[in-house]
């Protein structure tokens, strides 16, 4: 254990002794090893890298401490005397000048040397540029050394000296300088209090000054409306008023903008919820003027003699209600930053597929406009379309609904609606009555004489009735009857009003029937072993009048002169 220890030593002062003649050899401390450089004391204002040197002067004036701000700026040209007083204020004015610039901090560089840049020195970072009366002028940064020699970022002096009169372009102007201080340097998202407060009261105004303007009751708009065709007594004028207020109110707001100064970096968003805004109340606008002006050809239309084209102008309507409502959201989508180029390229690639894919849907459309361009029936008329029949109850885009007797509604698809034949009940003048009187055989030909004048004369007298295409003819003789044919049209046009006319004209043929003294046939082969049903008194006094016709030559048989009827 002993020798092992002694041996250790005795290793260990060997090597001492091989260490020192080396150093005595290399007096400086000198070795082939390059020595490690020690890091540079840290900067407490974070002035390391151009990043750290902007944020920590944004920080600094948030917090309006001036006076830790003014350590970002070069200072070296302003005399040492005037640093304590001018630095803060330079600093607050460069403040205001950074507002008004455009600038993007995430690109500006995070390395201690720096990014190079085009067309400035080493050393040099650029900010931002601002616009000037005297043209562009570009923010700096400049690596420049501190007290102690260690190299930090600043705002170069050139950027300093440019200050008051950059500040004197982009300021607040004389709202600025007499506003109390907390209101100019106290910010949220980037606005002064003053312009937060500004804002509101502008929009304020503008939305009472809109109101004010744009009155229904105002002689002016009242002027206006009634100039133009409108009904001011129409809701719809009143509903069309509302977009026109905004729209007022947002070029109110336009024209005092500039009044509140806002930073350049502001604006863009601004102008972009102006532009939103913009978007929608126009679209708003114009879809409430096409429903008033709808209103306007509609009562037009109604003056004429001919009936207005009510599909016509409900389709014109949602046609160019759907096309401003298109037009709107490329224009909004284009508004926040989609490329609508592009999209409207693949709706027209995809819309070959969907157009394909929807060919029944298409051709439904087209007969659609086919059925409101030609009208063969009209919305409230009253028709047969192939097997079925009813009342119209909507005319659309991709069908056509009726309301059938029993309340049931049918749908009809317009392809197919044009494909049938379709019959207009609505639309006849007069409603056709025809039918065929059987009387029984057992009726002499001086009685079924009788029964033809008097239902003759009974047509010709009929108030409802149109004498003019009127007939009644014994025409036939069929298995069990005598067939005498009655052929006339009701004067009206309502279904209800021809079943009364029609209820009333069989009573009143009944009445000559039975007044003959003869009687309708059954439907059946019948064999009579009497007279029943016959009665021989009426029989002969039927036919001595048709014998008196006859003697005195005013039998109206078989032609009906004017002057011999009844």
């Amino acid at each position: 254990m002993i020798r092992r220890l002694v041996l250790g030593v005795g290793l260990v002062a060997l090597a001492l002794a091989t260490a020192l003649p080396a150093t005595a050899a290399n007096p400086a401390g000198g070795s082939t090893a390059a020595p490690e450089t020690a890091p540079p004391p840290p900067d407490e204002f974070g002035r390391g890298t151009p990043q750290s040197t902007i944020r920590g002067f944004l920080e600094a004036t948030t917090l309006h401490n001036y006076r830790r701000a003014m350590s970002y700026l070069d200072l070296r040209r302003i005399p040492a005397a005037g640093v304590a007083t001018r630095g803060p204020e330079l600093a607050r004015q460069l403040r205001v000048v950074l507002d008004n610039t455009i600038y993007d901090l995430g690109t500006v560089s995070d390395e201690p040397e720096g990014r190079p840049e085009t067309g400035l020195a080493k050393g040099r970072q650029l900010v931002g540029r601002i616009e000037t009366e005297k043209g562009t002028f570009s923010i700096l940064l400049e690596r420049v050394p501190r007290d102690d020699g260690v190299p930090i970022w600043q705002f170069s002096n050139v950027t300093v000296t440019r200050i008051p009169d950059l500040y004197r372009e982009v300021s607040y102007g004389i709202v600025g300088e007499r506003l109390p201080p907390f209101l100019v340097e106290t910010r949220v998202l980037r606005l002064a209090l003053w312009q937060w407060i500004g804002l509101l009261v502008l929009l304020g105004a503008s939305w009472l000054i809109a109101c004010l303007v744009v009155r229904p009751g105002l002689p002016l708009t009242r002027r206006v409306a009634i100039r133009v065709g409108f009904d001011v007594n129409d809701p719809t004028f009143g509903r069309a008023l509302s977009p026109l207020r905004g729209l007022v109110g947002l070029i109110v707001f336009k024209a005092g903008e500039p009044s509140l100064a806002l930073p350049v970096a502001v604006l863009p968003v601004l102008h972009g919820a102006q532009k939103f805004l913009l978007v929608i109340i126009v679209t708003w606008l114009a879809l409430r003027l096409i429903e008033v002006s709808s209103q306007i050809v509609r009562r037009r239309l109604l003056r004429r003699p001919e009936p207005p084209s009510q599909p016509v102008i409900d389709f014109i309507q949602r046609g160019l209600k759907i096309v401003v409502s298109v037009l709107a959201v490329l224009m909004l989508l284009e508004a926040v930053g989609v490329q609508v180029s592009a999209l409207i390229a693949a709706i027209g690639v995809g819309g070959i597929g969907i157009a394909l894919a929807a060919q029944r849907t298409v051709e439904n459309l087209f007969g659609g406009l086919a059925v409101i361009g030609d009208r063969p029936v009209q919305e409230g008329d009253f028709c047969r379309v192939g097997d079925q029949q009813g009342t119209v109850e909507r005319i659309g885009l991709w069908s056509t609904r009726l309301r059938t007797p029993d309340r049931s509604v049918i749908t009809i698809p317009n392809a197919r609606f044009l494909t049938l034949q379709v019959e207009n009940l609505q639309e006849r003048d007069r409603i056709l009555f025809s039918t065929t009187l059987r009387l029984r055989y057992e009726t002499a030909p001086d009685q079924l004489r009788w029964v033809l004048v008097r239902i003759r004369a009974l047509l010709d007298a009929h108030p409802r009735l149109d004498p003019d295409t009127s007939r009644v003819r014994f025409s036939g003789f069929g298995e069990s009857s005598l067939d005498v044919e009655l052929f006339v049209y009701v004067r009206t046009r309502d279904a209800n009003d021809f079943l009364a006319v029609r209820e009333d004209l069989c009573l009143r043929v009944m009445d000559i029937v039975t007044a003959a003294g003869t009687a309708f046939a059954l439907p059946a082969l019948t064999t009579y072993t009497s007279t029943g049903g016959m009665d021989p008194e009426r029989a002969g006094a039927a036919a001595a009048e048709v014998r008196r016709w006859r003697a005195e030559g005013k039998l109206p048989l078989p032609e009906f002169e004017l002057k011999h009827r009844f």
